[in-house]
């Protein structure tokens, strides 16, 4: 059995009048209730506690019923009619020393996690550079700047009911202490509370952020701004803001390691003739020079043009020829294709004489 003071949830004291009780309820189940506060995850659970203690202080029997109980430790009135059990007695021992030797304060919560996924191009990872992110998640109050209080109002009250600790101890030497109802806990009363997030000094809103990705960035490299998480609980520290870099896939080209990696396709003719072609870079096109003769799968390098290292020098870029050959489709588009082939062959040994003996000599014949 969980116990709690129900007059220390609805913020009122054991001797309120039952129209008092009644206000109490409508002021905090209007203000905490789940629809108005969508991101809270805590915010339906208060909600319960609020309408169990309304429920019962609101009925004469069920109110005279806890007055008599609510002076005795937790652990005895889960004990009564079941039997003194371990839990139960490990409560009540818990119960007697929290309150004879000092209590433990609630815990300062530290505020979660925002996470983010930030994709940019593989030339944007490797040169690096500055992005501008934008979200909507839970932050400090742009409008109070997270005090709560509407700008140039009246500063807020220490709760006159648990006098600023934020928690209300009930009636006899072995009470327990329950998180006070006037102030939400906090020990606070806002007197003016802003109008944009209604005084919690938190509230959901735009939010954008400038990252900064070094050179060479990998996929799956996780940036972290801290404390531009969500607030703090308690007077805890902020959170942080965690960015995940997804680099998405070039059409033609891939990283592996340092050095960039793809295909250059040229034709037989121009596998036979060499020259300069054209290939595609991360930074646009560079000229390679390509061998005459040269045959399918050879690597060509360009110096220079992979991924930045810490060293200062950059790695390469490494392509395979693949050298595309006429497609046969029928016996009479074969005959047609292979004599394209030859007269392609026939005018690059036209336009260099030696071609045909040095390829001659490079298969030893």
């Amino acid at each position: 059995m969980t116990y709690q003071d129900h007059y220390a949830v609805l913020g009122v004291s054991p001797g309120a009048t039952s129209e008092e009780i009644k206000s109490a309820y409508r002021r905090l189940a209007l203000a905490t209730h789940p629809d108005r506060h969508p991101d809270d995850p805590d915010a339906e659970a208060r909600f319960r506690a609020i309408s169990g203690a309304y429920a019962v202080l609101s009925d004469p029997a069920q109110r005279a019923r806890y007055d008599t109980q609510r002076l005795l430790p937790e652990a005895l009135i889960g004990g009564v009619g079941q039997g003194i059990t371990l839990a139960t007695a490990k409560d009540f021992f818990a119960a007697v020393v929290g309150d004879v030797f000092g209590r433990q304060r609630r815990e300062r919560r530290r505020g979660r996690d925002i996470r983010y996924t930030l994709t940019v191009e593989l030339a944007q990872a490797v040169a690096g550079g500055e992005h501008e992110i934008g979200f909507e998640a839970s932050g400090a109050c742009s409008t109070c700047s997270g005090s709560g209080t509407r700008p140039g109002a009246r500063p807020p009250i220490t709760c006159p009911l648990c006098q600023g600790r934020g928690e209300v101890k009930g009636e006899g030497f072995l009470s327990r202490y329950t998180a006070c109802g006037r102030c939400g806990g906090v020990g606070m009363i806002q007197r003016d509370p802003c109008h944009a997030c209604s005084g919690r000094g938190s509230r959901r809103e735009k939010r954008s952020f400038h990252v900064k990705l070094p050179p060479g960035t990998e996929s799956g490299a996780e940036r972290v701004v801290d404390g531009q998480g969500e607030p703090g609980q308690f007077g805890g520290p902020p959170g942080h803001l965690r960015i995940t870099i997804n680099v998405r896939p070039h059409p033609w080209l891939r990283r592996e390691g340092h050095d960039i990696v793809g295909e250059l396709y040229i034709s037989v003719t121009e596998a036979a003739r060499g020259g300069r072609m054209p290939a595609p870079t991360l930074t646009g096109t560079a000229m390679v020079e390509i061998p005459a003769g040269v045959s399918n799968g050879a690597k060509l390098r360009l110096r220079g043009k992979g991924v930045p290292t810490e060293a200062g020098r950059p790695g390469d870029q490494i392509l395979s020829v693949v050298i595309e050959t006429p497609k046969i489709t029928s016996p009479s588009g074969a005959a047609t294709n292979l004599g394209i082939a030859l007269d392609a062959l026939e005018r690059a040994v036209e336009a260099d004489p030696q071609l045909l003996p040095r390829r001659a000599a490079q298969r030893g014949g």
